[in-house]
């Protein structure tokens, strides 16, 4: 038990350094081949995903004492590994992966925000994060252990930043449903080190919904529900 003590302490995520900037990496879900769901107006979830995330991008870059990192500036093919990897790296503060709900009924709305769990507790939550994780390589049995021990310390930050988010997305969208914090094994949460969430900023395959996603102005209230989500996180947990 102490040895298992004793790495878990080593690996637990590091406090951001006061004085130094706020690590932020975006990441916009999908791209290139992996194109993400089809929203109802034929526009596929790895356009949205971009376009969200160069806005919030840009109102980050606004920002004094943040540095932004992307996984992606354009329609490319990054894996779900390189991803993480690249979060890990720059010794991210914290990483946010945008991405599209869908359903094949096109009733399903609302926003939702998760982060790492282990799963089979919420099997709504776990067909999300199938879906999301199609395509990732399996790490070998040393490297998930490794992997989970060091999200044991970033865990509190990553259920605190997944309530900021949410909270701040229902603040900015009262017209969409709340889909509430959830807690699923999404490959990028486990195989980065830091406080990490995925956020589904709404169903592509809603006919109201998806057509507002599609829209340059609701694309910006929710870069800009992010970007105060991720203040209020750099203000909680950094001092």
């Amino acid at each position: 038990m102490r040895w298992l003590l004793l790495l878990i302490a080593m690996f637990a995520a590091k406090v951001p350094a006061q004085g130094r900037p706020l690590r932020v990496v975006v990441d916009p879900g999908h791209g290139g081949e992996s194109t993400g769901a089809l929203g109802a107006y034929g526009v596929y979830e790895k356009t949205v995903t971009l376009a969200i995330a160069s806005r919030l991008g840009r109102l980050l870059e606004a920002e004094s004492g943040i540095v932004t990192f992307y996984t992606r500036r354009d329609d490319v093919s990054v894996s779900l590994r390189d991803r993480a990897e690249l979060a890990n790296a720059v010794e991210a503060d914290v990483f946010i992966s945008i991405h599209c709900n869908a359903s094949t009924s096109p009733d399903p709305s609302g926003v939702e925000t998760f982060y790492l769990g282990k799963g089979g507790v919420d099997p709504e939550a776990d067909a999300v994060a199938a879906v999301e994780n199609m395509g990732a390589d399996e790490a070998t049995t040393l490297a998930v252990i490794l992997s989970d021990l060091r999200k044991t310390g970033a865990q509190a930050g990553s259920a605190a930043f997944a309530e900021a988010v949410q909270r701040h997305l229902e603040s900015a969208l009262p017209e969409t449903q709340s889909r509430h914090v959830r807690q699923a094994r999404f490959a990028v949460l486990r195989w980065t080190t830091m406080p990490a969430i995925v956020v589904e900023v709404g169903f592509l395959t809603h006919p109201e919904e998806g057509l507002n996603l599609l829209l340059p102005h609701y694309q910006e209230r929710i870069a800009m529900a992010l970007r105060d989500a991720i203040l209020e996180y750099a203000r909680s947990w950094r001092w």
